[in-house]
């Protein structure tokens, strides 16, 4: 079986640098034997008890326990897999390659059952002597080849405030505690934990006298690592377990590819309701639709002004009372029940110049901002009173049915999204990655759930009110903490309070505000840019679509070791004039040998600069040109390091 060690330390991941030198029968003149030849395989394998799909495509916040760690790896841009102990088995077909290979450099084990049944914990153990490191969290590990595995017996249950303390130095532990107390405070946490004695574990984090982190060497190349947090939540809420679990996957598999983006200071605009009727008929709702003048003057040029991006999520389908019909919002032009003259050509005119100028994306808010069912009763809503029932807000709802207390079937929904992706690129050139439905309303059951079927018609995100999800045509993943949320408005900047937005270190958050507040306030863009912390910047959803949907994959060959980037025209279209930027963090043991190293780096078969010095730190930069499909950055040793 494969090894990946140098010197008893886990070196996973680059370490066949040199592989050429040993196939050719020479060697690297400044290491003295070759390095392994094969890397771990850049995936996770998350195990859990259960899903709540059972066709395995939606993850919830709300019904499957271990999202917080999914939103994690994808927020940190990990490929990973999920197995669901209540229907599949842990075996050698989900662990090994027919070749024998293993498949997985990490498995994250995230269950915790009383009984594992007829798991085949025999291929687990085959799988870490051959190299695939072990991560487990909250968990009882009741069984005992994973106790074996771990180190560890589980002991009990027990509550504690006290601190954490650093019981020996470590990697992972590295920049989170500095050795003394960890500065988590724990004095109103009285949640039920999880208390374990080691048996040949190393405990590197104590509570008292109970052990929250420990290793567990595997032989002389691999270990498992074992943390006890109250829930797996608080990986995602609490500084102190994100950083952990971060650098304990590192640990694990060697090297850890991230996006290079302060996330913990970035922020996306959405601005709603652009094309949508009611603001000519609504007493509650009403104002004069923004001019192309004023798109220009109030949101574009403020925009400029701050290096800003922001979002347009546009209606397509104007609801006209007269006709009866769903019509195009562009040819309206008319003096609306409030004396306001509306002229909606003006708007396309002014929302396509800023979207072409490159300060604006344009995504979908859905085709018509209504029920689809205009008909029924309490309908028609076509002739009810606006004065009445016809103003009732649970009709202004696309994706959900608040006035009948119903959810909106799927094939309607479909329709809907289908309408509002063709006419965006009709109307404005632009194919939409976001869908945002309106009023914060949409369906949740397993086959109407909006964004499930979101993700089936090519929306790479999904983003209400409350909830924000990842889509692709295999995953639909809340990211709920990751990326936290918050609506403001032209008489609401007085109640924003940035200062008690919560930490969000690996996703953007998401600011919604409407057309509505710059047709009001003139001047609201400046308001809002004063009202920011000034170190926050804007990031661009099509752009952080295109982050969080690059494939990155590891391979070798007979010249060195390569990481693939790969970016698809659908989702990742923004980097086609745009570059990217990322972060490799190389565990200590492969950062050191690196460091002894003569390497040469190269970008899709160019030189790139790297010294010695580059090592100092625990990760390196890797800058990405623009261009769609496969971006390659490869290391392999330098020639001039060979001896003849």
């Amino acid at each position: 079986m494969d090894r990946y060690c140098a010197g008893g330390r886990v070196v996973s991941g680059l370490l066949l640098l040199c592989v050429a030198v040993s196939l050719q029968g020479s060697r690297a003149a400044s290491i003295g034997a070759p390095l392994a030849a094969d890397p771990k395989p850049y995936r996770i394998l998350l195990v859990v008890e259960h899903r709540s799909d059972p066709h395995g495509l939606v993850v919830s916040s709300e019904a499957d326990k271990f999202q917080p760690v999914a939103a994690l790896l994808k927020a940190w841009s990990v490929p990973f897999d999920i197995l669901r102990l209540d229907q599949q088995h842990v075996d050698a077909s989900y662990l090994f390659h027919r070749s024998g290979r293993i498949r997985y450099g990490a498995i994250v084990w995230l269950a915790d059952l009383s009984s594992y049944g007829q798991q085949d914990f025999a291929s687990l153990e085959e799988a870490t002597r051959a190299g695939t490191g072990l991560i487990a969290v909250d968990s009882r590990f009741l069984d005992s080849t994973l106790a074996k595995l771990l180190g560890l017996k589980f002991k009990d249950f027990y509550t504690s405030t006290d601190n954490f303390h650093v019981a020996q130095e470590h990697y992972i532990t590295r920049g989170i505690a500095a050795g003394e107390s960890a500065s988590f405070v724990q004095s109103h946490d009285y949640s039920d934990r999880i208390w374990v004695q080691p048996t040949s574990a190393e405990v590197l984090i104590t509570q008292g006298q109970h052990p929250v982190l420990t290793v567990n060497q595997l032989g002389s190349g691999n270990s498992a690592a074992w943390l006890g947090p109250p829930t797996l939540s608080v990986l995602c809420k609490s500084l102190f377990w994100r950083n952990l679990f971060f650098r304990s996957l590192v640990w694990s598999l060697g090297y850890v590819v991230v996006p290079d983006v302060d996330y913990a200071h970035r922020i996306i605009f959405e601005i709603d309701d652009w094309g949508t009727a009611d603001n000519g008929f609504l007493s509650y709702w009403r104002y004069l639709e923004p001019s192309d003048e004023t798109i220009r003057e109030d949101l574009v040029e403020p925009l400029k002004q701050h290096h800003a991006v922001a979002s347009a999520e546009v209606n397509t389908g104007y609801v006209n009372r007269q006709s009866k019909r769903v019509v195009s919002p562009w040819v309206q032009n008319f003096t609306d029940l409030y004396g306001l003259h509306q002229d909606y050509a003006s708007t396309r005119k002014g929302l396509k110049d800023a979207a072409d100028s490159g300060v604006l994306d344009i995504e979908s808010h859905g085709w018509t901002h209504m029920e689809p069912d205009l008909e029924s009763p309490p309908g028609p809503w076509w002739t009810a009173d606006l004065a009445g029932e016809g103003s009732v807000v649970g009709w202004y709802a696309e994706f959900g049915d608040p006035r009948r207390g119903a959810e909106v079937p799927a094939v309607a929904q479909i329709y809907h999204m289908q309408r509002s992706l063709a006419e965006l690129q009709e109307d404005f050139g632009k194919q939409a990655l976001e869908l945002k439905p309106g009023n914060n309303s949409w369906s949740k059951s397993q086959f109407n759930n909006t964004a499930g079927l979101a993700s089936r018609v090519g929306f790479g995100l999904f983003h209400s009110d409350e909830a924000t999800y990842y889509l692709d045509h295999e995953l639909v993943l809340d990211m709920a903490v990751v990326v936290p949320d918050f609506n403001t408005g032209y008489d609401l900047l007085d109640v924003l309070k940035p200062e008690r937005w919560p930490n969000h270190p690996d996703g953007p958050l998401i600011l919604g505000f409407h057309d509505r507040d710059i047709a009001l306030d003139h001047h609201f863009m400046e308001r809002l840019f004063a009202a920011l912390p000034a170190n926050y910047q804007t990031l661009g959803t099509n752009q952080y679509i295109g982050i969080i949907h690059t494939q990155i994959s590891g391979s070798s060959d007979g010249d060195g070791w390569q990481l693939i980037f790969t970016q698809d025209s659908h989702y990742c279209a923004y980097f086609a004039k745009h570059p990217s930027s990322w972060r490799l963090w190389l565990s200590e043991p492969l950062r050191e040998q690196l460091a002894a190293s003569h390497l040469e780096v190269s970008i899709d078969d160019k030189p790139a600069k790297m010294t010695a010095a580059d090592f100092d730190h625990e990760a390196l930069t890797i800058d990405l040109p623009p261009g769609l499909g496969t971006h390659t950055w490869k290391l392999k040793a330098a020639e001039n390091s060979k001896e003849p």
